[in-house]
């Protein structure tokens, strides 16, 4: 089906070259088939003067990324940020694409600019906040970390993820582990499946002495992901 997709793809294109939809829908289908050089050279086509350019250029970043040409995304997204001075979106893009090469630091500077540019955060920004969280936690600024947690679950109180990560980093340090069995113990029943919460479920138990509960939710982890 992608094969068909493509070939239809190119011939709208070549009857009309300039369909910035069609530019969008092809590069999307190029990309899903990890044809990346395609779908980057298709994405930069797409005239400026289009309202689909500015969606094309963030794929352009997450292209690049994805063909270890980091530098250039980070260069191109940079150019983003300052071609539109109050759009959070390329900086979070910066931020995303940070964050996975583990240039924590950098992530937590990219989503800071960001945030920045959001005036009054609103319920749909919890991962930004999350993600600079991560970012921060990560490159050892515990209390900033700590405080995006925090934010985060005033906007998604239920959110499994959220609370796992800020359960399990309490549980680490040895801080309010009653409330973090209480988070964990709520992202693990929204998540049954999720090993990764089962595991932090399991070491909070560990760490209150119960070691019959841990055993339990630590081999039940290991089941669920057995590969890691």
């Amino acid at each position: 089906l992608q094969e068909t997709a493509m070939v239809l793809g190119r011939l709208a294109l070549y009857l009309k070259p300039h369909f910035p939809a069609m530019q969008i829908l092809l590069g999307d289908t190029m990309e899903n088939a990890n044809r990346l050089e395609p779908a980057l050279s298709i994405y930069s086509s797409i005239e400026r003067k289009s309202s689909f350019s500015w969606p094309a250029r963030l794929r352009v970043a997450s292209v690049l990324n994805r063909l270890e040409r980091t530098e250039d995304a980070v260069t191109h997204l940079n150019r983003m940020a300052g071609d539109r001075k109050t759009d959070p979106a390329p900086l979070i893009s910066l931020g995303d694409i940070l964050r996975g090469h583990e240039r924590f630091e950098e992530a937590a500077k990219a989503y800071d600019k960001a945030l920045a540019r959001i005036k009054n955060p609103e319920p749909r920004h919890w991962t930004l906040f999350y993600a600079r969280g991560i970012a921060f936690e990560r490159s050892k600024q515990w209390p900033r970390a700590e405080a995006d947690f925090l934010s985060a679950l005033k906007f998604k109180p239920e959110q499994p993820y959220v609370l796992n990560y800020l359960g399990y980093s309490w549980i680490d340090k040895g801080l309010y582990l009653e409330r973090a069995q209480g988070m964990i113990a709520k992202a693990a029943e929204l998540r049954p499946n999720d090993g990764y919460i089962v595991d932090s479920l399991g070491w909070v138990h560990y760490r209150l002495g119960r070691y019959d509960d841990a055993a339990r939710e630590l081999e039940r982890a290991v089941e669920l992901r057995p590969e890691d």
